[in-house]
């Protein structure tokens, strides 16, 4: 459930459905002091007198549910306590409204010392300081049980996480595994016309371009800001306020106040809505109009795609029309696909370079293992056409085959055609997702959950340079020409066998 309240007691109010005027009479006080509590515009903690009845109601209306409501609730304030019995319940609504921020995992971090009603902070100095702060913050996210957001909104362009190359690398790392727990993540920062730093964190962050848990957000300013101030916020838990003058000198507040915690998230949020998203994510019902789009621009760059193994919406037409008419796709249906087909396959092939001079650089990346595991099985499912059809469409493996010799025939036809084959043993922090990138005009992302594009130049020529960047790690002979020819052959040769034997 989306928060907009702006204290402890008006989350929790919102989350249980407790209306304002049910509690102002089951506790005997006007409604507009209940409102106020809920607002945050008078502060309800737990020296009020009316402290006791509030928890007394809000745990006969959460007994409803057997306080299920009140468990879910508890843990999004708390998301690393474990809530099983009613005490615990009643411990954990008490120390919510209290806003004490007692809880264990604050006392192992040691973020705050013994607090008190009033609102406390630890200050960190300098961009030392902020990296310090930082690492606390992904030190408690990596405690929770339960995974949480972490907003990263930084109006000083991550300074504090470019200058210290080691910093970055282990900062990437973390966040990458917390995203392959199933945490979330926004990125926001500013950047000037140059939008240099946007490069720089990019080049500095690039497994986390391609992870669909995270979503990219900017804002484009072309003044200077004497004053500036960043949020860096794990969900409900822990806020971290920088601030800095002139871009020097930057300061660093870490608060584990829930409701000050919630306040900044609010605003944060409020933040994000004035930026521009970074990638714009479609149905696969609007693809046609996409690759449409995108086919316009035809300007010179090096494509990269990253597949985990050929993804068949872009075969050959003969390919696809046989693929879906053993899945009992529709004519009408299989002529829609093929426009698609057709359309993708000259934005995303080297065909069209024919008749030029100078041919861009075309390169297709595949992870090796999975290409083995999937000749090893009968039947696969596509995940490209599945998603453009909205059901399930199988592959043969003498269709696989078919598609193998398919790549082996272009790759032999174009000089400017490279094939190149990944392994898990390169200890290359692969994409998560499907990708196909033209350098310094646009990227598109597929995944399970559909697609998403990015025309972002700092976002695409970032892309582009880490999939360069992979290429080059990968040892000759998993990338030289006449070497992946003969394992493609005899890949395709070893499926045919199967089939016939």
């Amino acid at each position: 459930m989306k928060n907009t309240a702006l204290s402890t007691l008006g989350f929790l109010m919102n989350y249980l459905d407790i209306q304002t005027v049910s509690m102002s009479q089951a506790i005997h006080v006007d409604a507009s002091l209940v409102s106020k509590w809920k607002t945050g515009k008078r502060m309800f903690s737990g020296k009020s007198v009316y402290f006791d009845a509030v928890v007394e109601y809000i745990l006969s209306q959460s007994r409803k549910s057997n306080h299920q409501l009140l468990k879910n609730a508890l843990l999004q304030l708390y998301p690393h306590e474990t809530v099983q019995e009613t005490v615990d319940v009643e411990s954990l609504l008490r120390q919510a409204l209290t806003n004490t921020a007692s809880h264990e995992a604050s006392r192992q971090h040691q973020l705050l010392s013994d607090s008190t009603d009033a609102v406390s902070a630890l200050i960190f100095e300098g961009n030392e300081g902020r990296r310090q702060a930082i690492t606390k913050l992904i030190d408690y996210a990596e405690d929770m049980t339960v995974p949480g957001e972490i907003i990263f909104l930084d109006s000083e362009e991550y300074i504090w996480l470019l200058e210290d190359e080691a910093f970055s690398d282990q900062f990437t790392e973390r966040i990458f595994s917390l995203l392959r727990r199933g945490f979330h993540a926004k990125f926001v920062l500013d950047y000037s016309s140059y939008r240099d730093r946007f490069m720089q964190l990019f080049s500095a962050c690039s497994p986390l371009i391609f992870h669909r848990n995270v979503e990219w957000y900017y804002y484009e300013y072309y003044d200077e800001h004497i004053m500036n101030f960043s949020f860096f916020i794990l969900n409900h838990a822990v806020s971290l306020l920088g601030l800095s003058v002139g871009g020097e000198d930057p300061s660093t507040m870490v608060f584990t106040d829930t409701s000050l915690v919630i306040r900044h998230e609010v605003l944060a949020d409020r933040m994000i809505r004035q930026c521009s998203c970074a990638f714009t994510t479609f149905h696969p019902s609007e693809f046609e109009g996409v690759v449409n789009d995108i086919y316009q621009f035809r300007r010179k760059g090096a494509f990269y795609t990253y597949l985990p193994a050929p993804a068949f919406m872009s075969s050959r037409e003969s390919l696809m029309r046989e693929i879906l008419t053993d899945n009992g796709i529709s004519e009408a249906e299989i002529q829609q696909q093929l426009m698609v087909n057709n359309r993708f396959r000259e934005v995303t092939s080297c065909h069209f370079l024919e008749g030029e001079t100078q041919r861009e650089p075309f390169v297709f990346i595949f992870q090796l293992e999975e290409m083995l595991r999937r000749i090893k099985k009968d039947i696969f499912i596509s995940r490209s056409l599945t998603i453009l059809n909205g059901k399930e469409i199988r592959i043969t493996k003498r269709q696989y085959a078919q598609e193998i010799r398919d790549f082996v025939q272009d790759l032999m036809q174009y000089d400017n055609m490279q094939i190149v084959f990944v392994s898990e043993k390169d200890n290359i922090r692969l994409p998560s997702v499907n990708c196909w990138c033209k350098r310094n005009l646009w990227m598109v992302q597929m995944d399970q959950e559909g697609f998403r594009l990015s025309d972002e130049i700092g976002i695409v020529n970032s892309a582009a340079i880490a999939l360069e960047s992979c290429v080059k790690k990968v040892p000759p002979e998993r990338k030289e020409k006449n070497s992946v020819r003969q394992f493609m052959l005899e890949l395709a040769d070893e499926m045919e066998s199967d089939v016939n034997g």
